[in-house]
């Protein structure tokens, strides 16, 4: 069943709450047997790392509101790659320069940032990210 369902993420943007939390939006498309349904937008609430968690993480506001099979693998190791892999912190709007092509920060240093991720998808079967080759 290999290429049966794969998420394209296409941009998560954080926003710093008055209280000192933080939310962000995921930007994806699903595709399945290669039908693309686009304009996919998820709320997610943001949590600093803690004694059970090394890094930040993130949980859907919503779980109800996808029908997406598999999507908490999907976000649990996007989640991964994002805070662990190339380090970024909302709170500090920092990357150490991943030397990737395909990620890019807007808005850094302000109470908002946002990340776009290029030519990579999550293959839902293979349960890891796929960089898109030209």
């Amino acid at each position: 069943m290999a290429g049966f369902i794969k998420l394209h993420p296409h941009s998560l943007s954080f926003q710093h709450l008055e209280d000192g939390n933080f939310n962000a939006e995921l930007s994806f498309t699903v595709e399945q047997y290669g039908l693309m349904v686009s304009d996919c937008l998820v709320k997610l609430q943001l949590f600093a790392p803690n004694q059970f968690h090394s890094h930040w993480w993130m949980v859907c506001d919503d779980p109800a509101q996808l029908n997406v099979p598999g999507f908490s693998v999907f976000l649990r190791s996007l989640e991964k790659y994002v805070f662990s892999t190339l380090n970024y912190s909302p709170e500090d709007a920092v990357i150490n320069s991943p030397q990737s092509a395909n990620l890019r920060l807007v808005g850094s240093g302000s109470a908002s940032s946002e990340l776009f991720f290029d030519k990579m998808y999550f293959d839902i079967d293979q349960v890891k990210f796929q960089m898109i080759k030209d």
